[in-house]
């Protein structure tokens, strides 16, 4: 009974100190985030807080929590946390960590992605929770394919997909990485972000699934965030030596060079000094896409390539294999 007691109110420090943590003078320093009215496109500002998977709860939260002081202060948007870290110890959603992590959230004005080891009942996941600007989860991730040896049960539930007020994203984790089939549900979801909560860099197999499904991959364990072109942006800040901050426009898109070259030409003449379009994957003078991007404050490219009736590149690819597979079924020609 007497260590019952005793176990009790260790928890009940532990709580109180974790509290403590996040309501700290400096959550009170909100800081202005992006104008998105008076910018270009679509903008957002992301962090990839790499600070390492496991460790001592208590030591790594205080670290988690310093981070997202600093990402609030620097105007972030949404910050990532790397896959389980405050350690393997599995808590309820929400839980204390999440808790804490959701008064930072609150007073920044900031969604976090919160990955923990979440005690669901009578199991165990490794989980990616999303809490919004309010500081309320708005959901969460269960990681699809568990590396050998975690001993967690496996999600039932595969990729989701979350709106956000600046656009939508999806979360994958670490070992899911080697499974190109979760990237292309990714692309079905039509998001712009993926996030990717990891305990190791990546390397350019993100790169390449970046450039083949044309989203921002946001990797949380060596911050090479990287973005539709496939390339790892070179424009990053970094406040503290493990936090790396980008913006990122959503409004940016391809189109491809079929059936849409006069109207691009139009939407070109009409639209001088408002947009800036590439040609990209060959070296050829008639490269077969196009990348747009708004160059003038409150110009959108995806409205305007509305507009004129042209298809993004992923719209191009989705209609076109349902259309082709329908067509295979019924034996036509095309």
């Amino acid at each position: 009974m007497k260590g019952k007691i005793m176990k009790t109110f260790t928890t009940f420090l532990a709580c109180l100190f974790i509290a403590g943590l996040a309501n700290c003078v400096w959550a009170k320093e909100v800081v202005p985030q992006l104008d998105r009215d008076k910018l270009p496109g679509r903008q957002v500002k992301v962090a990839a807080i790499c600070i390492g998977f496991g460790g001592e709860h208590d030591v790594k939260l205080k670290l988690a929590l310093e981070h997202l002081h600093t990402a609030g202060k620097n105007g972030v948007d949404i910050a990532c946390l790397p896959e389980e870290f405050a350690g393997t110890e599995a808590e309820p959603v929400p839980g204390p960590t999440t808790k804490a992590v959701s008064r930072l959230a609150r007073k920044y004005n900031m969604y976090v992605i919160c990955p923990i080891r979440e005690q669901a009942g009578d199991e165990q996941y490794n989980t990616a929770v999303l809490i919004d600007r309010k500081g309320k989860v708005a959901g969460y991730y269960r990681k699809v394919f568990v590396f050998w040896g975690e001993g967690l049960h496996l999600s039932r539930e595969g990729v989701k997909a979350f709106d956000t007020d600046f656009g939508r994203i999806s979360i994958l984790t670490c070992f899911d990485l080697n499974y190109a089939e979760l990237w292309r549900q990714c692309d079905a979801l039509d998001v712009d972000i993926v996030f990717w909560p990891s305990a190791y860099g990546g390397g350019s197999p993100l790169n390449a699934f970046a450039i083949l499904y044309h989203y921002y991959i946001i990797p949380v364990g060596a911050g090479n965030i990287i973005d539709i072109t496939g390339k790892t942006f070179e424009n990053i800040e970094k406040p503290n030596p493990k936090q790396f901050i980008a913006t990122l426009d959503l409004d940016m898109a391809f189109a491809h060079y079929d059936f849409n070259r006069k109207k691009v030409e139009k939407m070109l003449a009409e639209h001088k000094g408002e947009i800036n379009v590439e040609r990209r994957l060959s070296d050829e003078d008639l490269a077969p896409w196009w990348l747009f991007r708004a160059i003038k404050p409150g110009v959108s490219v995806r409205k305007l390539l509305k507009k004129y009736e042209i298809e993004t590149l992923r719209e191009y690819q989705h209609r076109s294999r349902k259309q082709i597979n329908e067509a295979r079924k019924k034996g036509k020609r095309i």
